[in-house]
Formats: structure tokens, sequence, C-alpha cells
């Protein structure tokens, strides 16, 4: 049995059947940008352990978020979503290689407007918006130490 990191519950609390798709990808970010964060203060302070935890959590996430989407509903979106997670991912990796901060403190910057883009979803174009870039799953996630 693997004890690989879930990053569905990067979020840090309980996503269920209530939770629409939207805010479950905004949680999703939420736990990338924490992750990110984290990593850059771990350099800052010489954690290397904490910093590799931090960072892998974070490019899990990043990885999930890239998995779902959807080519074939996405128009424009998926592939511009693919790139920028693959462009994310290269930083984030040369950021944790370099042992720096500041990059890595970039790339939670990054992430920033894209969360906001997908909190500002009304309800009414929820399902329109999944429906043209992303399939998240909802399901009982556990909440994260």
């Amino acid at each position: 049995m693997s004890s690989r990191y879930n990053p569905l519950a990067a979020y840090g609390t309980v996503a269920n059947a209530e939770t629409n798709p939207i805010q479950q990808i905004v949680m999703l970010y939420d736990g990338a940008i924490k992750f990110l964060r984290l990593a850059a203060a771990d350099i800052e302070v010489g954690d290397l352990v904490a910093k590799a935890e931090h960072s892998d959590r974070a490019l899990d996430i990043i990885s999930y978020l890239q998995s779902i989407l959807d080519f074939e509903k996405g128009g424009e979106v998926a592939p511009t979503l693919d790139v920028f997670y693959t462009t994310l991912t290269v930083q984030i990796l040369k950021a944790s290689a370099k042992l720096d901060s500041h990059s890595m403190k970039q790339a939670a910057e990054l992430l920033l407007p894209v969360r906001e883009a997908w909190s500002m979803q009304t309800p009414t174009a929820t399902a329109a918006f999944v429906s043209a870039g992303a399939k998240p799953v909802v399901g009982s996630y556990q909440k994260i130490a």
C-alpha cells in the first residue's frame, strides 16, 4: 500500500458532495500556494527536509490539476492551463534544486491570478467552466495535519 501524498487532501478541509467543483479547484490552488510559500520559508531557514515535503506536495497538486484537464471539451482553456502547469512545474523544480526561495515565492504568486479567476466563477457558470476545462472529483477528503 502506497503512502503517497493525496493532492486532493491538500487544501486542508473536507470536501463533500455539497462542495461545488469550482470550490474544490480553488481549494487545490490554496493548497499549492500554501505549500509553495512554506517551501520558500523552508529554504530560507535551511530546512531541506521540510522544503522537499512542501515542494513535493505543491507539485502533486499541480500535477493533479493538470491531469484533470479535458482537452476534448476544453477549447483554448485546457491547452493554456496545460502549458501553465508545465511551466510552473519546471520553475518549482529549478527553485527546489537551486534552493531559490525567491523563485519558489514567485511560483506561488503566479498561481494567485488563476486561483482568483476560478474563485470568481458564479454558481451558474460552474458547470460550463468545468466542462470547458476540468473535471474535479467530488468526494470525501480528509483534512491534512
